[in-house]
């Protein structure tokens, strides 16, 4: 009996919030790394184009960019 494993399953040792280190500005669509990691409530400027978003996450632990 084989048990097919979905992206979606929580992996082993996952249940922690997942750290995010980048970000793709949704204005312009460029990737911005961000080396400390993302913060809740965190003010952001994209390095390309200069757009100042504030950093959310949801309880599902997704985050959300909300232009400034």
């Amino acid at each position: 009996m084989s048990h097919s494993y979905d992206e979606d399953d929580d992996k082993p040792d996952e249940g922690k919030k997942k750290k995010f280190d980048e970000f793709d500005c949704p204005t312009c669509n460029a990737n911005n790394p961000w080396p400390d990691g993302l913060h809740d409530n965190e003010e952001i400027n994209c390095h390309y184009c200069g757009t100042s978003f504030i950093v959310r996450f949801t309880d599902e632990g997704k985050m959300k960019l909300r232009e400034i």
